[in-house]
């Protein structure tokens, strides 16, 4: 086994609620779990990358396709926990960037980025990247997750919820009283980290708000934040899988 010391890990699960087999849709006559592999590819920083899976479909494409792929149990509950079984298997990997398995427009800047501020790192570390939240409407929408960040650049809390709350303004005026922070789903930990956070029991508020990151930082780890200008977007429902086919298309026509 070669020696690798930072690894890409994309968790590519097949049963998702609302696209069953997502990581298997075909855009513009490639696979998603095809684009996002092609991506991480581009990645300068990155030692070696593999797929964590938990279906054999997936597991036999990715293998067709030439790409490393790990067969993970299917009960893991999150991505997080499927890059932690894959790094059991990788003894000499000092540090591990989860990349998101369904971002086929993920920028390998961005995997590069992090990795970067994260290599020299050791012992409990996790760090992760966010950005200014410039559009009002981010701000009520449950799905883009917001972050207040400490002096340290470290992570307080996340939350669906628009925070901080700004008294006496309506929600619409908000970014005119205070900066905000949307929270780009890519994590980078080094080994110890990953495998201690496999080992915590989840917190009353990661249960209340289905956000795994509360539970770390509920168990006193910190969570630093990189500000990006970059950001990819996740397919989550069939008009996401519409956008970013048309993003692709107009890309590579």
């Amino acid at each position: 086994m070669s020696a690798y010391c930072t690894m890409a890990i994309i968790p590519a699960r097949y049963g998702s609620q609302r696209l069953p087999g997502k990581p298997l849709m075909m855009i513009k006559g490639k696979s998603l779990i095809q684009r996002v592999c092609e991506r991480v590819q581009q990645a300068k920083v990155i030692d070696h990358f593999c797929v964590a899976t938990d279906d054999i479909l997936i597991y036999n494409h990715v293998k067709k396709l030439g790409y490393d792929v790990v067969m993970t149990r299917y009960e893991q509950p999150s991505g997080t926990f499927r890059c932690a079984e894959v790094l059991s298997q990788f003894p000499m990997v000092t540090h591990v960037v989860n990349v998101q398995g369904d971002e086929p427009l993920i920028d390998p800047q961005m995997i590069d980025f992090l990795a970067t501020n994260m290599i020299e790192q050791t012992g409990l570390k996790v760090a992760t990247l966010v950005r200014r939240i410039e559009d009002a409407a981010d701000l009520s929408n449950p799905n883009v997750v917001k972050v207040v960040i400490n002096r340290n650049n470290e992570a307080m809390y996340f939350s669906r919820q628009a925070i901080p709350f700004v008294r006496d303004f309506p929600v619409d005026s908000w970014l005119e009283h205070g900066v905000y922070y949307k929270h780009v789903g890519m994590y980078a930990y080094t080994s110890q980290a990953l495998m201690a956070i496999e080992k915590l029991h989840i917190h009353p508020y990661e249960a209340l708000e289905k956000l795994e990151q509360l539970t770390w930082i509920a168990h006193g780890l910190s969570i630093e934040c990189f500000e990006t200008n970059m950001e990819s977007i996740g397919i989550d429902t069939e008009e996401d899988l519409k956008t970013v086919t048309s993003m692709i298309a107009e890309l590579e026509d």
